[in-house]
């Protein structure tokens, strides 16, 4: 059995490698298994190799050396191979030997040749981190720490214990290797982050990819035969690799993927203490401001101890490694506990873009996802620049079922003209407190009670939901506005536009006038829901703009030039 390692897996894809492809392998391993019923199996694991030709047929007559039907006489794995001759031939001189237990001598005698061990006092040749797999368990890496986590302690009905996590890079790639309970006391001094170690015999597995920010199919346990030294000469080990995209191209990416930014801090939020969901305990967030040379201003969230010990000052160069994309407001970004953050990296790309705001950035007019930042004038379309040459039509949306499947959102920008505005449910009673938006109830003494904050409140905070009919030439669609789209359409809050549905119909009547038969581009999401065993689809604005009817016409004379 051959075994091609994840950077050579393309070759078999395109069909390069195929029955009866002649192969110069460079550099290979092999490792026995035993089988049950078929006897033992040799596996040969392919570090390098070339494609030479594909034949139409195979060459010469080979035979099988290993789990033949009449059963090659191969020993178990416990029992010990035959000492060697005192004196060898070399070994381009030997013959080939067909036998099953001189051929698994040679295999055992061939693993130290291929990728090395160390001596006493000598550095052991190393194996690049891209070919470890999990077919091959005699290795050894050299590698830096770019990253290396807390302690952290779990407790299950069936299990407790600690864990830490590093992660390592080498010239050919990166890899996570997690270290569990007992190993913890041993490895967890032993690591310094930017220092490069010498390690070997740790299990290579399957990666788990919600737990991890390199990006590789596999992960290292460190296990009790597991050996960590500290090596002094790291000249080619590189430092963190980034593989950065700008704040403008978020909208490529699903809700939950993790990417690399590299951007200045324009602001910094105060620390405060939030519920999640499941109410167990409280959480710690901080949010930050980032912009970057792409325009945009992106919202960022800090969790737990990154939040509460955030001290840097704005502006200042960062660069994020394994951020979260979120799709809240259009697109957010947050820090899980797997990601970095360094703060004024030395890189080439970091003095650029310091260089870049100090100029011309700080006066800048950033653009945002949701459509509550500032515009700076409507520009090329606002918020939505990115998407100026993908702007659909009501048809287009409906033909090509935006929003259809429950798995994923759908992003699209429309642009039409508001209809109808459905007034008779414009807004909800919200939650007084500044950093939270859930609905309060009004109980028997006239006061307002939030469930989540846990707090009496003597009135609420109103906060727009409602929805607008839009339609353009090929068709119309219903739209859900939330309070930030509410307050840019009306011109004003959601509490004063309640207080005048109550005290003057005439003059609420009239601010809903004015903003109907209005057209605008919107940003939209699209998404299927269940209720009750029904699915539908509902589509939320997360940015809307005035239209600027020159960069329109741009874009249309645009379209025309290159239909011809």
């Amino acid at each position: 059995m051959v075994i091609l390692p994840l950077h050579l897996s393309s070759l078999a894809d395109e069909q390069k490698i195929c029955r009866y492809t002649v192969l110069r392998i460079d550099k290979c391993s092999v490792t026995r298994k035993l089988r049950t019923s078929d006897g033992a199996m040799a596996a040969i694991i392919i570090a390098e190799a070339d494609v030479l030709d594909t034949v139409a047929e195979k060459i010469g007559n080979p035979e099988k050396v290993l789990g033949s039907a009449a059963g090659s006489a191969i020993p178990a794995p416990s029992a010990p191979p035959a000492p060697p001759p005192a004196q060898q031939q070399p070994q381009q001189q030997q013959q080939p030997s067909f036998g099953g237990s001189s051929f698994m001598n040679r295999v055992e005698e061939a693993k130290p040749a291929v990728y090395g061990g160390g001596g006493s006092g000598a550095a052991p040749i190393v194996q690049p981190i891209k070919d470890l797999n999990p077919y091959h368990n005699r290795w050894t890496i050299r590698a830096r720490v770019t990253q290396k986590s807390a302690v952290k302690t779990w407790n299950k009905p069936t299990s407790q214990g600690r864990l830490f996590s590093v992660n390592l890079l080498d010239e050919s790639g990166e890899i996570r290797a997690t270290a569990f309970t007992q190993q913890v006391d041993r490895l967890y001094s032993l690591f310094e982050v930017g220092k490069v170690y010498y390690i070997s015999n740790a299990q290579v597995k399957m990666a788990r990819q919600q737990f991890s920010n390199v990006n590789n199919q596999y992960e290292l346990t460190f296990e009790d035969s597991t050996t960590v030294e500290l090596c002094t000469d790291n000249g080619n080990v590189p430092q963190e690799q980034f593989n950065f995209v700008a704040l403008s191209s978020l909208m490529k990416f699903e809700k939950g993927n993790m990417v690399d930014v590299l951007c200045v801090l324009q602001q910094v939020g105060e620390a405060t203490e939030i519920t999640p969901k499941s109410g167990d305990r409280k959480m710690t967030k901080r949010d930050l401001t980032v912009v970057d040379k792409s325009g945009y201003q992106v919202r960022t969230t800090l969790w737990g101890a990154d939040a509460t010990g955030f001290e840097l000052a704005v502006p200042a160069v960062v660069a994020f490694k394994g951020v979260r994309v979120g799709d809240f407001g259009g697109r957010t970004l947050s820090l899980p506990s797997t990601g970095t953050m360094t703060a004024n990296p030395d890189i080439p790309e970091a003095h650029m873009l310091r260089g870049w705001y100090d100029s011309a950035g700080r006066t800048m007019a950033f653009q945002t996802f949701d459509g509550s930042g500032g515009m700076g004038g409507s520009g090329a379309g606002g918020d939505l620049r990115h998407d100026a040459g993908e702007v659909k039509t009501m048809a287009q949306v409906r033909d090509e079922n935006l929003g259809g499947s429950e798995e994923k959102s759908d992003f699209f920008t429309v642009k039409g003209t508001i209809a109808f505005i459905r007034s008779s449910s414009l807004a909800y009673p919200g939650c007084a407190s500044g950093d939270c938006s859930k609905k309060v109830t009004e109980n028997s003494s006239g006061k307002w009670w939030c469930e989540k904050c846990q707090r009496e409140f003597a009135a609420p905070a109103y906060r727009y939901l409602f929805s607008v009919n839009v339609s353009d030439y090929t068709g119309q669609c219903w739209l859900q506005c939330f309070n930030e789209t509410g307050e840019k359409l009306l011109g004003c809050s959601a509490t004063e536009a309640i207080r005048l549905q109550g005290a003057d119909e005439a003059a609420f009547a009239k601010l809903i006038a004015d903003a109907t038969f209005k057209e605008f581009r919107f940003r939209c999401r699209a998404r299927s829901e269940r209720f009750n065993d029904n699915v539908r689809v509902r589509t939320s604005v997360v940015g809307m703009n005035a239209i600027d009817y020159v960069a329109e016409a741009q874009r249309l004379s645009a379209l025309i030039e290159a239909m011809q």
